[in-house]
């Protein structure tokens, strides 16, 4: 259980700190994530990203320490359900709206996204769990915490990529 607490736990915050670095790594990059966040909902979009860029960067010094980690995966939750919501939102009013979680994608928001929402709100969710029991995070040893690390930074590349992936199997219009 200990293992699996920790890739919940680094597959988490390496997600959110990447997508926070794509975001943040220019004023481009940035403003692209804003007028990406502009269609995809009706409140101010400046305020909005700023808020989802800060509880991005929040994420992972949140789930680092011990005592925070339960909030670091509710605002990992929160952002999810936001995220997927926008997703649905989009598609249902067949808005082809391009995803810049991971940077400067062009790939619309689809159903790989959700995919990719959905198996990150299952590791957050096991996490925010296993954080709740106030038990006191296990010591993997170098090795243990060198193969947790490994599978979760692997995941979360693939996950960061689902978009290209899924866009290679759909049909452009």
């Amino acid at each position: 259980m200990a293992y699996l607490f920790a890739f919940c736990r680094l597959l988490t915050g390496i997600v959110f700190l990447m997508s926070a670095v794509s975001k943040l790594r220019g004023r481009a990059a940035y403003e692209e994530f804003t007028v990406a966040t502009r269609a995809l909902t009706r409140l101010p979009a400046r305020p909005v990203a700023a808020l989802v860029v800060a509880a991005e960067v929040a994420v992972a010094p949140l789930l680092a320490w011990p005592p925070t980690m339960l909030a670091g995966f509710c605002v990992a939750l929160g952002l999810l359900a936001a995220f997927s919501v926008a997703v649905v939102v989009a598609l249902r009013r067949g808005r082809r709206v391009p995803c810049r979680c991971f940077g400067a994608s062009a790939v619309p928001v689809g159903p790989g996204h959700l995919a990719r929402n959905a198996v990150l709100i299952v590791a957050a969710a096991a996490g925010a769990v296993h954080a709740g029991t106030g038990a006191v995070p296990a010591d993997l040893g170098a090795a243990g915490l060198a193969g947790a690390a490994l599978a979760a930074g692997a995941a979360a590349v693939l996950l960061s990529a689902i978009g290209e992936i899924a866009g290679l199997f759909t049909s452009s219009p």
